[in-house]
């Protein structure tokens, strides 16, 4: 990505923070626009000199004419640092619990409880309610490290926070991140019952047993999948893990399976088996993306939902979300944590604790080190998700380390991510919202909940 710091600008005039999405034959049809989440058309004629003149600085007048027509060579100031002074007094509200865990994303207020005892989660429930003014729509994300916490308390949780949302007249959805072997027939029924959204845990995806006879070995999931599927449909998102496996038989094989959202976290070499490295599986990966990115956009072009691929749409859905209501730039506000995702990933700031109130003080007076914040020069950076698997690392275990293999990859999603979003720009608006719908908003009120827990005395 082009460094702009040390290169001379015309007049008082700004080079944006451009990445140039370059082609085979190494012409440059797109470019990013990381400020605005944009992706900008390049004119024939400058796309085999853009890439090279932005790398070197050496911007000719037909370049500038054009950079400054679209606003990307501007006059506009950058950012000024006022979401520190914001998420510190975030913080303070919170004081017990780390603000980093709510977050707002137009008009509505997402939460996360991670491995809570009963009080604890019941606390947190109240909390959110209580400084969530303004927010119709509150989802609360559930996870106890992929266990089933028990009908009990998932019970009371549920009731406790249809309580408030009754009573100050908000929408309220529960998201719970379940490990496949802790699924029973008994708590498909119990999940299904309560409206509950289920993000499962799979595990690896098998590769195909190379032979004569090629096939795809049992895999202790699917039987769950299937038994979900039926009982949750669209709100079941199944979590997989790419290793050997390849993607688009992982993709045919979740269209099989009925399966409407599918999330996947591509592993590199080195997290695999021996580490060895396996020649060309980069350009697989990206051959494999584009094929699902152009199948997702026919079926869309068709007037047919596709499979929702979690790891394209959800870059597609923060660039279509870029745009952060004002509500959460206000000193005080209770989302004001918000605009610190835009510079670094939340998970990998949470785990240096960048939160709190010290840290945040530190990084309004000076600049954060590079050295621990691998992400700062990133291109990809505003976009890319996938801090969050490094910072997951298992309970008692220090963060996974950063690898330049696997930010390849990761920077991979976000390419064909960025190109499928230039061609939904030109595609019928009105399916493309249908498709974006985020169905985890359908409120837990919904037809079927609100009988349920009436014998609880939930008040609706």
């Amino acid at each position: 990505m082009l460094s702009v710091t040390t290169m001379p600008m015309p007049g008082v005039l700004r080079l944006r923070a451009l990445h140039p999405l370059i082609e085979g034959d190494g012409s440059c049809s797109l470019v990013y626009d990381l400020e605005r989440a944009a992706v900008v058309e390049v004119p024939e004629e400058l796309q085999f000199h853009i890439a090279p003149a932005l790398e070197t600085g050496d911007l000719d007048e037909a370049l500038v004419g054009w950079l400054v027509n679209e606003d990307l060579l501007t006059g506009e100031g950058g950012t000024d640092g006022s979401w520190v002074a914001s998420a510190a007094a975030s913080s303070e509200l919170a004081g017990w619990w780390n603000p980093g865990a709510v977050y707002c994303i137009d008009g509505e207020l997402h939460a996360r409880i991670d491995r809570a005892r009963e009080e604890s989660a019941l606390e947190i429930v109240r909390f959110v309610f209580q400084h969530g003014f303004g927010t119709g729509r509150i989802k609360l994300h559930l996870s106890w490290g992929g266990s089933y916490p028990g009908n009990g308390l998932m019970e009371r949780i549920v009731v406790e926070a249809s309580r408030l949302a009754g009573r100050l007249g908000q929408e309220i959805t529960f998201e719970l991140t379940l490990d496949a072997a802790q699924v029973t027939p008994a708590r498909a029924d119990f999940l299904a019952g309560y409206a509950f959204q289920v993000r499962l845990l799979c595990g690896s995806f098998p590769a195909f047993v190379e032979g004569r006879f090629a096939k795809r070995p049992l895999w202790s999931a699917e039987p769950v999948v299937r038994l979900l599927v039926d009982r949750l449909g669209d709100r079941l998102t199944v979590h997989c893990m790419l290793d050997r496996g390849r993607l688009l038989d992982l993709w045919e094989w979740a269209k099989g399976a009925g399966i409407r959202h599918l999330d996947v976290t591509t592993l590199e070499d080195s997290a695999i088996g021996d580490g060895m490295t396996r020649p060309g599986r980069l350009r697989e990966l990206r051959n494999d993306l584009l094929a699902l990115s152009e199948e997702m956009g026919d079926q869309l072009a068709a007037q047919r939902l596709p499979v929702d691929y979690k790891p394209l749409t959800r870059i597609v859905d923060r660039l279509m979300r870029s745009e952060l209501p004002e509500s959460c730039h206000e000193p005080g506000s209770f989302a004001g944590a918000l605009p610190i995702a835009d510079s670094y990933p939340r998970a990998f700031l949470e785990r240096f604790d960048v939160l709190s109130r010290g840290a945040l003080e530190t990084a309004a007076g000076e600049e954060l080190e590079t050295a621990e914040l691998p992400c700062h020069g990133c291109w990809a950076r505003h976009v890319c998700g996938h801090s969050a698997y490094l910072a997951a690392a298992p309970e008692g275990e220090e963060g996974r380390e950063f690898s330049e293999d696997g930010c390849a990859l990761w920077r991979t999603e976000v390419e064909v991510a960025l190109r499928f979003y230039h061609r939904l720009a030109h595609m019928d608006p009105l399916q493309v919202r249908r498709f974006f719908t985020d169905l985890s908003r359908e409120p837990a009120s919904a037809p079927g909940l609100r009988e349920d827990l009436g014998h609880l005395g939930v008040p609706f």
